[in-house]
């Protein structure tokens, strides 16, 4: 049995270790995105904190006044960020 895993670790190695390093940026990634996810600000304390972004065709950037533009997130919610000067404006949990 032994000797069947090292010929298929000498076969395989660069692989295996290829795909393991993967993994460990992926979680890594994801790790530290979920603490990043809660830097962003709801729409309510954007909308607080901005009043006049508030508007009859939605919400607007604060820098530029251009409608915000929606970025999904799998598995946690929206993130809305400005289609012109590219910033991040605020956050929609899952509901």
């Amino acid at each position: 049995m032994w000797n069947s895993l090292l010929v298929f670790w000498d076969q395989y190695h660069g692989l295996i270790i290829g795909f393991a390093a993967l993994a460990l940026v992926l979680l890594f990634n994801q790790f530290a995105y979920r603490r990043r996810w809660t830097s962003y600000p709801s729409r309510e304390d954007y909308l607080a904190a901005h009043p006049g972004c508030a508007t009859a065709e939605g919400v607007v950037c604060a820098t530029c006044r251009r409608k915000a533009l929606v970025a999904p997130v799998a598995g946690r919610g929206r993130i809305y960020r400005c289609g012109w000067c590219d910033s991040e404006l605020y956050r929609v949990d899952k509901a």
